[in-house]
């Protein structure tokens, strides 16, 4: 936990690391050096960039980042409990490998043939057993608002739904996937702030010209209007309020930054770590 009268840590989405070495021409170690002289201190990273665990412990450290949590996607609606329960515990030794106490889980989607109480039922199913199982690693489970009609946690209905139905579950709280459902964020958090756990700082932003150069990174809301990436702190979701009121609230874990997507990795980044610290600053 952050000690009173210290910033709290920003991580950086590790994601965000290999698509900007991509975009610069440099290598990864290079960019992640970049995202430490920025002022990040952690990374948030997909299981499926860790499989070398050994080598990328030491990258990271030398680096000087850590691991603050470890995102993996399953299908516990559909797959079967063995083949998951194997996913499940090879997610959580490679967290606690790299040292992360927090893990977010995506459980799955709902199929347009599937009945929705019985698959929503199996994923809760599936989340209580990790729950359980991530207890001897002291680790937390986390579920996030997902920005998909077919993720039954998109919106604050939905995740209340798991969090009151899984014990131990807690909430990863992105402040941008709220949009896609057409959600006031600051609403949303209101109804789920007792399960906060862990924050990704998104935002977005209407503006076209942060389309990427195959205009590919557009995402729609259930509206069908485009939202485009944009540096925390430079769209319309408001993320200095939303910063203020988690801290003021008495949150004190740490903000990852993200911008799935965005044209130029390197430069959000950085715009989003000075706006994100002058927050700080302030608060």
């Amino acid at each position: 936990m952050a000690q009173k009268n210290s910033m709290p840590r920003l991580n950086i989405f590790l994601e965000h690391i290999f698509e900007g070495a991509k975009q610069q021409g440099i290598s990864l170690e290079k960019m992640l050096l970049f995202a430490r002289e920025a002022g990040y201190a952690g990374l948030e990273c997909d299981i499926s960039r860790l499989s070398d665990r050994s080598e990328t412990k030491q990258l990271f450290e030398a680096c000087g980042l850590a691991v603050s949590s470890v995102y993996s996607f399953f299908d516990f609606g559909h797959e079967a409990s063995d083949i998951s329960k194997d996913k499940i515990y090879s997610h959580l030794e490679t967290a606690a490998y790299l040292g992360a106490d927090t893990v977010l889980a995506v459980a799955g989607f709902i199929r347009p043939e599937d009945d929705p109480d019985m698959v929503r039922g199996r994923m809760a199913e599936m989340l209580s057993f990790m729950c359980e199982a991530a207890r001897k690693y002291g680790i937390t489970v986390t579920l996030e608002d997902f920005d998909d009609k077919a993720a039954p946690f998109s919106d604050s209905e939905g995740l209340l739904w798991f969090m009151e139905n899984v014990q131990g579950l807690k909430f990863t709280f992105d402040t941008g996937n709220f949009a896609y459902s057409l959600e006031n964020a600051e609403e949303a958090y209101l109804k789920l702030s007792g399960y906060v756990h862990h924050v990704h700082l998104k935002d977005r932003s209407w503006d076209c010209l942060r389309a990427n150069s195959d205009n590919s990174n557009g995402k729609a809301d259930i509206s069908g209007k485009l939202m485009y990436p944009c540096e925390a702190g430079g769209g319309f979701i408001g993320i200095e309020r939303l910063v203020k009121m988690l801290i003021s609230d008495g949150y004190c874990g740490s903000f990852s930054v993200e911008h799935f997507g965005a044209a130029d990795q390197l430069l959000y980044m950085r715009r989003s770590a000075e706006n994100i610290r002058n927050i700080f600053e302030e608060i």
